[in-house]
């Protein structure tokens, strides 16, 4: 009996998430039912703070987690890392993924950043009716079709000139043209709704920015002195204007004064 309770008990915290993932989740935001979003294509974009010392190892982690995955679920579009200080980074890691696990990994790189000592800054989906678009680009095609067939029509009848027949075959040809157009968008927004980019951007914990006491009380100071700063722009933009009126009203009345006043004689002993 003990035994079946243990092995019970077992498959229960098994089958339960782990806190840290799912603080990640609700890290994430609420989840999007792709159920009921067809034909929506989204975007994911998450930034985050750990310390300089991290960033590397973290976005190490990302990267070897979406190779798991395989080439046909996960691929790494683009790598970014600066360092243009001692202490400060700068990095970002851009996979695309299909649809379905997409929001599963990020929760899963975020509880990784949580996990060395970082944070979640922001979080941003994107989402663009791809399906509906490619639904008009279809309407549009169809419509460039039945034209393209009435002209070849007019072609094939007789008494057209030449120069008319010519035009006529421009018009073809510029709808052709467009019709390659339209077949070019569908299939990227196709392609949109097939698969997820998700962007991680990794930043530095700075003095400014940090998260404890002493870069609290610095960035509490900095927005003081930007503060006092603008005021005293703005006074300045208010008061120079005036100032030079006033300058100028005085540089006239002297001017004015030394005018009118007489000139003396001059005296000869």
């Amino acid at each position: 009996m003990l035994t079946a309770c243990g092995e019970k008990k077992s498959e229960e915290s098994a089958g339960a998430p782990p806190a840290a993932e799912a603080a990640a989740q609700d890290a994430a935001g609420p989840g999007i039912d792709r159920s009921i979003a067809p034909g929506v294509a989204f975007q994911f974009d998450y930034s985050f703070t750990l310390p300089a010392k991290a960033i590397t190892g973290i976005q190490r982690e990302h990267a070897a987690a979406c190779a798991r995955l395989g080439a046909d679920r996960c691929r790494v579009t683009g790598m970014a890392y600066e360092q243009p200080r001692e202490g400060e980074v700068e990095a970002r890691l851009d996979f695309l993924l299909a649809p379905d696990i997409a929001q599963a990994f990020a929760a899963d790189g975020i509880a990784a950043v949580e996990k060395a000592e970082g944070k979640l800054d922001s979080a941003r989906v994107n989402g663009e009716n791809a399906g509906d678009a490619i639904k008009l680009s279809q309407q549009d095609s169809a419509g460039v079709e039945a034209e393209i067939k009435r002209i070849e029509a007019r072609l094939a009848g007789p008494g057209l000139t030449k120069s008319e027949r010519v035009e006529l075959q421009q018009q073809i040809a510029g709808l052709r043209e467009q019709l390659r157009g339209n077949a070019q968008d569908r299939r990227a927004k196709e392609a949109s709704i097939a698969s997820t980019p998700v962007s991680f951007a990794y930043a530095s914990e700075g003095l400014i920015g940090g998260s404890g006491t002493f870069g609290k009380a610095a960035s509490a100071s900095w927005s003081s002195a930007q503060s006092a700063l603008s005021f005293v722009m703005l006074m300045l933009g208010i008061a120079l204007p005036w100032v030079g009126i006033a300058a100028l009203a005085v540089l006239a009345w002297r001017a004015l004064r030394r005018r009118k006043s007489p000139v003396e004689p001059v005296r000869q002993d």
